[in-house]
């Protein structure tokens, strides 16, 4: 294991190499082992998934959901209740997430604001900073824009599309899955095979629960099932045509740069959020939106990102807690080992007292990536000045702007014939795959060389290159697409 430190790391530019492929130990390649075994069994024998959340096919309701509860199979713990008692919960202890001294809390009227953080739902009252963006309103009119889709904008601000939809709206599951359920090997490879290498998927569960074969396995179930439910798979499809307009055109949070080392960097504006100009459902499909497609700008990472919160300028409205819940539940339970650092850029009062609220109950593994910085110095060495955005006092010129889909971009994904031609090409890569991993793991331990077996190494790379090809036929184009950020090839110019 490696000595250094998390900033030794990046101030030597030394990728995290450790539980990762080329440098796994004798002791954690028998581990994969065991848990592809284990896969391989529950390919056979586990039971169908069910779908619980399709946009396909979405109940006429869907849009009238506030439930947060919706973005997982467990209850979500409020930041600011105490533990119940009567389940056994136990609060994490408290740590420090830096050195920095947090400054107390300020009133801020009536009960304070530290008190409406803790419990009400209601909103403050204090007016927005001139970078936020002022709440929509409750008329008819600014009801409606809370929820309104790119597609729904587009069609609304330009009849001329009315009569072509921005993604085929008859969704096909992969493996000639039914509807509403998924069977576990569906749901697995869709996944696993995003990444240049399905071990590396694999492998993320492994660290994840420190290396205990059986925990990770349930936490892997856990996570398909979680992915299947939310329908996933069609949320790539229809992509940013169901995403809410208003949270992509202001840039809550983009892709834009890589750090030191090579993982790409996602800047949160956290004062473009104003959680009363848009809703629960709205703010959940576009993290997981956010973090499903983030998987294609990280191949080079071993699927790794930064996180980069912008709290500058920020007032109570910017802040939402339900926010804050959903993205540590995705990260901790369902994107594991995703989060490379979190950095909080903070030059506001109102989030050090903030944080005293929210620090007790963050993920300990998440809280130690966590760094915070007050200065665009003290973000250089994490991200090279000549990377950071001139927006955070660095020297890229990069300034987010909305580019809309079109129509034409997605023109593939109705050719049927096509579509199906690339999928069977995937279908028999995937074969050959399990086949070559079937014949790796019945050779006897430690007599093989896992990083080089010529028999699945050749198997990945054609897996590889079939994922590339349907890819264009499953997944709507992305802003990244747009901004060539992402290649044709799948390489990235971030």
């Amino acid at each position: 294991m490696s000595s250094l430190t998390l900033l030794e790391h990046y101030a030597r530019r030394l990728p995290l190499t450790e539980g990762r492929l080329a440098s796994l130990s004798a002791d954690e390649i028998a581990k994969l082992r065991q848990l592809w075994r284990l896969l391989l069994s529950e390919f056979d024998t586990a039971a169908p998934l069910p779908v619980l959340f399709s946009l396909a096919h979405a109940p006429a309701s869907e849009h009238d959901t506030e439930d947060l509860t919706a973005l997982s199979f467990e209850p979500l713990v409020s930041l600011g209740s105490k533990p119940d008692k009567d389940n056994g919960a136990t609060p994490p202890r408290t740590t420090t997430a830096t050195t920095v001294q947090a400054t107390p809390a300020r009133d801020a009227g009536s009960g304070g604001w530290l008190s409406w953080a803790s419990g009400s739902r209601s909103s403050p009252s204090s007016s927005s900073g001139i970078s936020t963006p002022a709440p929509i309103g409750d008329s008819a009119e600014t009801l409606r824009l809370r929820r309104e889709t790119v597609q729904e904008y587009i069609h609304r601000t330009d009849p001329a599309t009315l009569v072509a939809p921005l993604v085929p709206p008859s969704f096909t599951p992969l493996f000639g899955q039914p509807a509403l359920a998924r069977s576990f090997s569906a749901a697995f490879w869709q996944a696993a095979t995003q990444m240049r290498d399905p071990d590396a998927w694999v492998l993320r569960f492994l660290r994840a629960r420190k290396w205990d074969v059986d925990q990770a396995l349930d936490m892997l179930r856990k996570t398909l099932a979680w992915r299947v439910g939310q329908a996933i798979d069609e949320v790539a499809y229809f992509g940013e045509s169901k995403l809410h307009h208003h949270t992509m055109d202001t840039g809550l949070a983009f892709a834009c740069t890589t750090d030191r080392l090579g993982c790409p960097v996602y800047v949160v504006r956290v004062r473009a959020n104003v959680a009363h100009n848009r809703s629960i459902l709205a703010i959940k499909r576009f993290l997981c939106w956010q973090l499903e497609t983030s998987q294609l700008l990280a191949a080079d990472s071993d699927g790794r990102v930064t996180i980069l919160f912008d709290l500058s300028d920020v007032t109570r409205e910017n802040i939402d807690l339900g926010l804050v819940r959903m993205l540590i539940t995705l990260l901790s339970n369902y994107f594991p080992e995703t989060l490379g650092i979190m950095i909080l850029y903070v030059n506001s009062w109102f989030f050090w007292g903030l944080w005293t609220v929210i620090a007790p109950f963050i993920d300990p593994v998440v809280k130690s990536k966590i760094v915070m910085v007050r200065a665009t110095r003290e973000i250089t060495p994490y991200i090279d000045l000549d990377r950071l955005p001139l927006e955070l006092g660095g020297q890229k010129p990069f300034s987010y702007s909305y580019i809309q889909p079109t129509t034409e971009e997605n023109a593939c994904m109705a050719d049927t014939a096509a579509r199906q031609a690339a999928e069977r090409e995937y279908v028999s890569a995937i074969a050959d795959y399990e086949c070559a991993t079937r014949q790796w793991l019945a050779q006897q331990a430690g007599t093989d060389d896992f990083s080089s077996a010529p028999t699945r190494c050749a198997a990945r790379d054609k897996l590889r290159e079939a994922v590339v090809e349907l890819d264009p036929f499953v997944r709507s184009r992305t802003l990244h697409h747009r901004l060539d950020q992402l290649r044709p090839d799948y390489t990235v110019a971030l």
